[in-house]
């Protein structure tokens, strides 16, 4: 088959080569990269077109050798770009399901908290981001399972060994329970607030983590994010302020 004259394959090809270079042009488009990379094209090709209009044979010959070399030089070269582009790459390819999976935590997390509100449970669940908190790994017991909110709802049960202390989530995997988290040493916080709420507010100053806390003696619902705490949560506002916040 022909488009135009042209087999289908080369027009295949043809497009195929136009998007690649567009995407690469865009996520490279304002770093310092393409500024060299746009002056390294214009000395190739008015050497190009002098050599051949000027029939200059030793130029013509030199870019000839030293083509692929050019393209190893670029590689390297680019290195830092070529590493963002690919990780864009990336994290694209996964963005759709790594939606799905926060909305399942969540919704575990929304579930475990409403029961232990309901049944006076204390609560404090650590969501970790891109900060790796490791003293709670020190601190605490690894469990390394799978996130349900049965699981949180058990891990917070009064009479269990592990109630005592926070938990960490990362992903969708209770990697820890029973873990130590640094208190806060703020004196704004409120007086009948407790060492539930000083820890998660100690946790939020020294990392990117979410801490959710339920409060044993009032049953309230809070969250510490970034030193601040916001409370009063019920459910259904809880689930779309961590919506807000993670996904």
């Amino acid at each position: 088959m022909k488009a135009y004259g042209l087999p289908l394959s080369w027009v295949a090809e043809i497009l195929i080569i136009a998007v690649v270079i567009y995407q690469v042009w865009k996520l490279l488009q304002g770093t310092r990269g393409v500024q060299v990379l746009t002056g390294l094209l214009i000395v190739l090709v008015v050497l190009t077109l002098f050599s051949t209009v000027l029939h200059l044979r030793v130029v013509t010959e030199l870019i000839r050798l030293f083509s692929p070399s050019f393209f190893v030089a670029l590689v390297v070269l680019f290195q830092p770009e070529l590493r963002q582009v690919l990780a864009e790459v990336g994290r694209r390819s996964v963005t759709s399901s790594g939606r799905q999976q926060q909305a399942e935590v969540i919704e575990h997390i929304v579930n475990a908290a409403e029961i232990c509100q309901r049944e006076r449970f204390g609560a404090l669940i650590s969501l970790e981001r891109e900060d790796l908190y490791r003293p709670a790994r020190d601190t605490g017991t690894i469990l390394d399972a799978k996130l349900s909110a049965d699981l949180l709802v058990t891990t917070f049960y009064p009479r269990t060994p592990l109630h005592d202390g926070g938990v960490v989530i990362r992903e969708n995997r209770l990697v820890v329970a029973a873990a130590v988290f640094p208190l806060s040493e703020t004196e704004r916080l409120e007086r009948p607030l407790g060492l539930r709420h000083r820890a998660a507010l100690g946790l939020s100053e020294m990392t990117d983590a979410v801490v959710i806390v339920v409060s044993e003696e009032t049953g309230v619902i809070s969250i510490a994010l970034e030193g601040k705490l916001e409370r009063h949560f019920d459910p259904d506002r809880l689930r779309a302020r961590l919506t807000e916040i993670l996904v």
